[in-house]
């Protein structure tokens, strides 16, 4: 019986036009070409966003720059956006800290649950990520992250087109999140202040905010 199938599926391909299985060989490469490309932007741009939290790790601050596009923006909590390659860099210098790591102090983002979507002209994606970072305050404070960014292929190469960095929790390590949550941060909390205002007004724990998704249910489409 299967062999009997298999004939009659041989014979069915052996009618079929020469043409016709060309442009369906050719359809099928093209679709093969276009996921490998689709897959390739994907993980540049997953090395883009990991990149960028080794170098805040390290105060690496001229390499974070870098990762941005010459228009990129960036936003992180209630301090609003700063647009512009070299402004982003003026936040990180001034707001921040000087250049590079310094004694006693650990700053650390751990990055993860990263979704990447690439546009279907495979010039522009969009990225959900989550983070757990440690970093320097009025003392040593703790903080959860939900990244919503916005990527651009720029001179053929990936860099951050606008990433967006509401806190789900903020807080003072030695307290804890219980007790001493900051509600979220402002344009004056401290230098320099942004180009335009928080694009978003929420406020983090206890109050629960959740960045809308890029994407849809993969199962349900919803």
């Amino acid at each position: 019986m299967i062999r009997r199938s298999l004939i009659a599926c041989l014979l069915m391909a052996s009618a079929v036009p020469a043409a016709a299985q060309t442009a369906a060989m050719e359809k099928q490469l093209a679709e093969a070409g276009a996921t490998l490309r689709r897959l390739a932007d994907e993980r540049q741009i997953e090395r883009v966003q990991r990149a960028y939290g080794y170098y805040v790790d390290k105060a690496m601050w001229d390499n974070v720059a870098d990762l941005f596009a010459t228009n990129g923006t960036l936003e992180i909590g209630g301090r609003g956006v700063f647009v512009t390659k070299a402004r982003v860099l003026q936040y990180m210098r001034i707001g921040l800290g000087p250049d590079g790591p310094r004694a006693g102090i650990v700053i650390d983002h751990t990055q993860f649950q990263g979704v990447v979507h690439v546009a279907p002209d495979g010039q522009t994606a969009k990225g959900r990520w989550r983070a757990f970072v440690m970093g320097i305050g009025r003392g040593p404070v703790i903080g959860v992250v939900t990244y919503e960014n916005d990527y651009v292929r720029e001179d053929g190469v990936w860099k951050i087109a606008a990433l967006r960095a509401p806190f789900v929790m903020y807080t003072e390590a030695q307290t804890g999140w219980e007790t001493s949550a900051v509600i979220n941060t402002k344009p004056s909390s401290f230098p320099p202040l942004p180009d335009r205002p928080p694009s978003v007004l929420y406020e983090t724990y206890p109050t629960v905010y959740a960045p809308p998704f890029h994407y849809t249910n993969p199962v349900t489409g919803k």
